[in-house]
C-alpha cells in the first residue's frame, strides 16, 4: 500500500474511536456548578461588555457585574472546564475559550452561554483537513510537511480533548480565530457555526504554544512559547514569522493609544515598539516573575501584572515602569477598566476591585496623584 496509503487508512480508522467514555473528558459537556462564593474562586479572565463586567475562571465559572465590580451574579455555563480568555464583539455578543478546546458564545452580555466548539470536534476537524491536503499533495518537500501535519492531527484525535485554547481573536470583519497550546488554531467566518483548522497556515513547524494576540493599525500579532512572534498585515493577510526580540515565552501583548506596542512574558521581560516598522527595545521592569496581562487606563497610564501579584505602572507610554504598592497581592492573570474608572483584577484568589485614586496613591507619583484628583 505504501506509506501514503497506510497513513490515510490509519487516519480514517482513528475517528470512530473517539468517545466520551473517559470521565476526564466529560467536563466540556457538564454544566458548571453554582457556587456560594464565586468571586473568591480562581478567576483567569475578565472583560467589558458595554457597561457590564464579565469574568471567567476555574470549572466553567463565569460571573457578571452591573455595578462596576462591586457585586456579581453567576452565569449559566454548559461546561465545567477552566476558562482562559474572554472577549466581546459588542455589548451583548462575546466569546470565551478554555481547557479541553472549549469555545463558548454569549448573546446576552454574559448571562448565558452556549458551547460552539470542543477539543474532540476540533481534533476531528484538524484530521479531516490534514487528510484532504495530504491525499492531494504531490511528492516532495511539501508532501513531507503535510505528512507531519497528518501525523500531528492523528495524535490530536487519539489523545482526546486535553489541550487548552488560550485566546480568541475577533477580527474587524467579524470572523474568529482561536489559538492554543501546541500551536492549535481554528477559524470561523460564520459566528462559530462552523470551524476550520488553521495550523497548516501558521509558520510554526515545532508546534509551539500560542498565548496572546494584539492588533496595531493594519498589523496583527501572535505571541507564544520560546519567543514565537508571528505577524500579518491586513484582515486577509497570512501570518508570517517575524524576528523576535525574546527567546523566552511571550504571554501577551498590549497596543497603546499612541501606537506603541508592548510584549511581555517570562521573568518580567518587556519589549516595546514605538510605531509600525519601529524596532523592538527592551524595557527594564522591577520584577523577575512572569508578566501575564496589560491594560491602559483612561488617563493614559499603563498597568502590567502577573505571577508576582505586583502591579507595575508607567506614565510615559511604556518606556519605564515602577511598582504599585497594593495592600493585597496575589498572582494576577487579567484586568479591565470598569466604567467608573476603577480597575478590576482577576487572579488566583478571585476578583479584586481597585479604585483609580488608590492606584495613583500606591504608585507614589505626585504627577499621577494630581491627575487622579
Amino acid at each position: 500500500m505504501g506509506r501514503r496509503g497506510l497513513l490515510c487508512a490509519a487516519a480514517c480508522a482513528v475517528l470512530p474511536t473517539v468517545s466520551l467514555a473517559d470521565g476526564r473528558q466529560t467536563a466540556f459537556v457538564r454544566p458548571a456548578l453554582q457556587v456560594t462564593r464565586p468571586t473568591q474562586a480562581v478567576m483567569v479572565c475578565v472583560a467589558r461588555a458595554g457597561l457590564r463586567l464579565v469574568a471567567g475562571g476555574e470549572r466553567g465559572l463565569i460571573v457578571y457585574s452591573d455595578d462596576n465590580g462591586r457585586q456579581w451574579q453567576q452565569a449559566q455555563v454548559p461546561a465545567s472546564v477552566t476558562l482562559t480568555a474572554m472577549r466581546f464583539a459588542s455589548q451583548r455578543e462575546g466569546w470565551a475559550v478554555g481547557n479541553m478546546g472549549v469555545v463558548l458564545r454569549t448573546r446576552d452580555a454574559g448571562a448565558t452561554w452556549q458551547r460552539v466548539l470542543d477539543g474532540r470536534t476540533a481534533a476531528e476537524l484538524a484530521l479531516k483537513t490534514a487528510q484532504s491536503a495530504y491525499a492531494s499533495a504531490e511528492a516532495g518537500a511539501a508532501a513531507q510537511q503535510l505528512q507531519a501535519s497528518l501525523e500531528d492531527a492523528m495524535r490530536l484525535v487519539s489523545e482526546g480533548a486535553d489541550k487548552p485554547f488560550t485566546d480568541i481573536i475577533i477580527r474587524a470583519d467579524g470572523s474568529l480565530l482561536v489559538i492554543g497550546a501546541y500551536g492549535l488554531a481554528f477559524a470561523s467566518s460564520d459566528g462559530g457555526t462552523t470551524w476550520q483548522a488553521q495550523m497548516h497556515k501558521l509558520p510554526n513547524p515545532e508546534g509551539l504554544s500560542l498565548y496572546g494576540y494584539a492588533t496595531r493599525s493594519d498589523e496583527h500579532w501572535l505571541v507564544g512559547e520560546q519567543g514565537l512572534l508571528l505577524r500579518a498585515v491586513g484582515n486577509s493577510g497570512a501570518f508570517l514569522a517575524a524576528e523576535s526580540p525574546s527567546t523566552g515565552s511571550l504571554f501577551g501583548a498590549l497596543t497603546l493609544r499612541d501606537g506603541a506596542l508592548l510584549m511581555f512574558g517570562l521573568r518580567g521581560k518587556l519589549f516595546r515598539s514605538a510605531a509600525p516598522g519601529e524596532p523592538w527595545t527592551a524595557v527594564q521592569t522591577p520584577v523577575d516573575a512572569a508578566l501575564f496581562t496589560g491594560l491602559q487606563l483612561d488617563d493614559g497610564h499603563v498597568l502590567l501584572a502577573g505571577q508576582a501579584g505586583q502591579l507595575l505602572m508607567s506614565g510615559d507610554s511604556g518606556r519605564s515602569f515602577k511598582a504599585v504598592g497594593l495592600k493585597t497581592r496575589y498572582p494576577f492573570s487579567a484586568m479591565v477598566n470598569a466604567a467608573d474608572g476603577a480597575v478590576v483584577l482577576a487572579g488566583s484568589r478571585g476578583l479584586m476591585r481597585v479604585e483609580r485614586a488608590e492606584l495613583h496613591r500606591a504608585s507614589g507619583s505626585p504627577d499621577a496623584q494630581e491627575r487622579a484628583t
